[in-house]
């Protein structure tokens, strides 16, 4: 079975560059198997503990913290696997499968900017925490990459081609390339977010 046919994975997101998934799965409850086959990255959104079985494998028991990152090539190695949920409450988080072919040139330079921390470099796309102060703003000039920006805590405020949006917790904002993009904290607060630049 295909992942986005797996009833605890939604599909909430889906153009030329990227597919995402919203996975919740409730206390003690398990998947059904499932098949994933595109380069993914994976956001956790809740403090939780969790099984996973790839078909033929032993079972391992994993911890994680909202805004925890786990790259998986399942683009270079599909995997049939099963998950489920050893914590009482929800578990929480976004599949991010890259749909776009990478190029094989870097299209876009590395962000410097104060509140943005480099997490990961990856063949088709880059990871960061961006960890904005209140009544601060990030700006993300125009490139020739896409951006997903995960509101992981507190609430934001995008502003982008003309376009406002409010996100909170567990929510996000997909921009296309060559989009110019500020990002700002609502009611007086810091937040944290992941922001994934797809090449």
């Amino acid at each position: 079975m295909p992942v986005q046919n797996e009833p605890h994975h939604r599909v909430v997101l889906e153009n030329k560059y990227i597919r995402v998934l919203d996975g919740q799965i409730l206390g003690h409850d398990t998947t059904i198997s499932h098949r994933h086959a595109a380069t993914s990255l994976v956001v956790f959104l809740t403090k939780s503990t969790f099984g996973i079985q790839i078909e033929g494998e032993p079972s391992i028991i994993t911890d994680v913290n909202p805004g925890d990152l786990k790259y998986v090539d399942y683009g270079e190695k599909p995997v049939i696997h099963r998950v489920w949920n050893q914590s009482l409450s929800l578990f929480h988080f976004l599949v991010v499968e890259i749909t776009k072919k990478p190029r094989d040139d870097e299209s876009c330079s590395i962000l410097s900017n104060a509140f943005l921390k480099l997490q990961s470099v990856q063949k088709s796309y880059r990871t960061y925490y961006a960890d904005i102060e209140k009544s601060k703003k990030c700006h993300i000039p125009k490139s020739d990459c896409a951006h997903l920006l995960i509101d992981l805590s507190g609430r934001v405020t995008t502003a982008s081609s003309g376009k406002i949006s409010s996100l909170q917790t567990d929510t996000f904002a997909f921009f296309p390339p060559n989009s110019e993009i500020e990002i700002t904290t609502a009611n007086n607060e810091n937040a944290r977010c992941v922001l994934v630049e797809v090449n």
